[in-house]
């Protein structure tokens, strides 16, 4: 019976440092038996079976490279590219993110991480929200001498030529000139006053939305509230139908922002396409803020890429991923126990030289005579050196293939997929498995499977050796530990970034965007309700031979290192122009409330759409009449 005592305290149970080598199911096992069995059954180390076990071995290693090579190429490099392709890179080609540094922007990316903020619109709009970098002496006026004087420093930063984008402006101001009085420098080409880049700015920006599928998305965030609401844009109208037709006039394919802007513009469209995958809508209703009886319903726009990723980076996805990944580093750490052990063996194991004709015994089945079990005592030296470069290779491979192997599974969006991937690479790991069983004899296999266990005393610190149970904790508290790690650096330091580059480039969404930040609601809302009418009023000034310094603000950016100068002489004298200015916005009003009473009669029938460019060439006419 046992004793009481025996139940009691903690036990330290122990175990001898030694590891129990034993034939396993694999090539490698093959490779390692077949030899010194065959020595001792033929009387010769070159035998049939003994050269299958080398054309085994290099086709297992053939394979796997193939496929190692194949995901690596194909998927691993291929996520990278495009990633890359999304956001700048930094000095390392291997840096999926870094802050921009001092060399020339080549292109190569989507977006530019600058103080962790990113900028993924195409250059032209980039520039349209840097005045400050444009007038560099601060007067008000963008001349081409200012154009050539930083010619070279915009384009490397920007990688546009910014005599083009120069041009563009004075291409989109004369295109407008319908609606705006046309300055005699800037028809020539010479200067644009901050006036006209602030009223060409709206088209240029428009410009980043890419094309007419983000129209809609437009309308929902409310860039064009405040024109439809006050009517101070008559190139916007006060319509959800004429709001429309301006956007889709400049995003529309061979659009106004196609054939005017130059092609680097071109270039970042069909690019940033290819990048944010395919596109998926969804229903909305949107309601003209100035006549909250009309109501349209619309679809808004999203993208794979962007959908993708927000998925990945949800918690159960994150937990999910770190199971698979966790599984994978344990199938990994089994195999790199396997190659410690014949590591040990290679070299503890006794030389064939201590036992003579002993090195290796058979013991035949007297019932079966072709039944027999080996024991193996001692090994060559030729053998030795022969399993240890085997396992070396093998070691090599098996860390290329866990660091692909992570690669390949970290790169995965969906729930699907990334098990799929999983046991594919399993696949890999057990082509050694698949070619031992499908390959070789049955017979064959029997001989090298039936050699008795070999026992080899380990390496390393005795007392742990001794306990293996403390052995197996260490070992998964390090793989938990790893994988924990490894996730939080991939998330933090590729997933949520790449996450925020996507959404710039493919919605111009994000806390992260430089231009949904700049180019916000309340921009958009400022500059038709404010900008746009100063805009007028300047011109008058210029019209009337004010001064040439004095200009109306720039887009309103979203933080002050974009803010424009103030304006010059905001404390003169009121000009006539000024005069004529304050009373055409006293009537402006009742134009409006009329606008909207004339909507209900006459603007339905398509016939009377020409009654939005009457209502341009209406205040058109009416400052100048006053």
């Amino acid at each position: 019976m046992t004793s009481p005592r025996g139940t009691e305290g903690f036990i330290d149970d122990t175990e001898l440092p030694i590891f129990s080598v034993e034939p396993a199911e694999n090539v490698y096992s093959y490779f390692m038996f077949i030899n010194p069995t065959e020595v001792k059954k033929e009387g010769g180390s070159w035998t049939w079976d003994v050269m299958m076990a080398y054309l085994l071995v290099a086709l297992g290693w053939l394979i796997q490279g193939v496929l190692l090579y194949t995901i690596f190429n194909e998927v691993v490099v291929g996520n990278l590219e495009w990633q890359n392709g999304i956001m700048r890179v930094g000095k390392s080609d291997w840096n999926l993110i870094a802050p921009a540094g001092d060399k020339c922007n080549d292109g190569g990316s989507l977006c530019i991480q600058d103080n962790g903020v990113f900028s993924c619109a195409p250059p032209s709009v980039q520039l349209t929200g840097r005045w400050n970098e444009l007038d560099v002496n601060g007067d008000g006026i963008w001349t081409r001498e200012e154009v050539m004087q930083e010619r070279e420093k915009l384009k490397c930063k920007y990688i546009v030529d910014p005599v083009e984008v120069f041009d563009v402006f004075v291409t989109f101001l004369l295109n407008r000139e319908n609606i705006i009085w046309i300055h005699p420098e800037l028809r020539a080409g010479k200067m644009i006053h901050q006036a006209y880049f602030t009223y060409a700015a709206g088209d240029i920006i428009m410009c980043g939305y890419r094309n007419s599928d983000m129209c809609a998305n437009v309308l929902k965030k409310g860039v064009f509230d405040a024109p439809l609401k006050y009517g101070t844009a008559p190139r916007v109208g006060t319509t959800i139908a004429s709001a429309l037709k301006y956007c889709y006039d400049l995003l529309e394919p061979g659009g106004v922002c196609e054939r005017t802007l130059p092609s680097t513009y071109s270039v970042w469209k069909i690019e940033s396409v290819s990048q944010c995958h395919a596109p998926s809508y969804k229903k909305f209703k949107y309601t003209n803020p100035g006549m909250t009886n009309s109501t349209k319903s619309m679809l808004s726009v999203d993208y794979g890429a962007r959908q993708e990723y927000a998925k990945s980076k949800s918690s159960l996805f994150q937990i999910y991923k770190t199971i698979i990944i966790s599984l994978w580093f344990l199938a990994m750490l089994m195999e790199f126990k396997d190659q410690t052990i014949l590591f040990t063996w290679v070299m503890r194991f006794p030389d064939a030289a201590q036992f003579g004709d002993d090195a290796v015994l058979e013991k035949v089945n007297e019932e079966n005579p072709e039944d027999s079990t080996f024991t193996i005592q001692g090994v060559t030296s030729g053998h030795r050196m022969c399993v240890g470069i085997l396992t070396l290779v093998r070691f090599i491979l098996t860390c290329i293939l866990t660091c692909v192997g992570v690669s390949f599974l970290m790169k995965q969006t969906d729930y699907i997929a990334l098990l799929l991937d999983a046991l594919a690479l399993i696949f890999v790991v057990e082509v050694a498995e698949v070619l031992y069983a499908q390959v070789l004899r049955p017979e064959i296999r029997s001989q090298t499977e039936s050699i008795e266990p070999m026992y080899v005393p380990m390496y390393g610190i005795d007392w742990l050796n001794r306990r293996p149970s403390i052995v197996d904790v260490i070992h998964l508290v390090a793989i938990v530990t790893i994988t924990v790690c490894w996730m939080s650096y991939y998330y933090y330091g590729t997933l949520t970034p790449l996450y925020n580059a996507i959404e710039c480039t493919c919605i111009g969404e994000g806390e992260t965007c430089r231009e949904a930040q700049t180019f916000s609601y309340d921009f958009w809302h400022k500059y038709w309700k404010e900008d746009v009418p100063n805009v007028f009023k300047e011109l008058d000034r210029l019209k009337s031979g004010g001064s040439e310094s004095s200009s109306a603000p720039a887009p309103a950016p979203a933080s002050s290192e974009d803010a424009a100068p103030a304006s010059a002489g905001e404390d003169a004298a009121p000009s006539p122009a000024d005069a004529a200015s304050a009373a055409f916005h006293l009537v402006a009003p009742k134009v409006v409330e009329h606008a909207k009473h004339m909507f209900h009669r006459h603007w339905k029938n398509p016939k009377n759409h020409h009654h939005r460019h009457h209502v341009e060439v209406f205040q058109k006419d009416k400052k100048a009449a006053l």
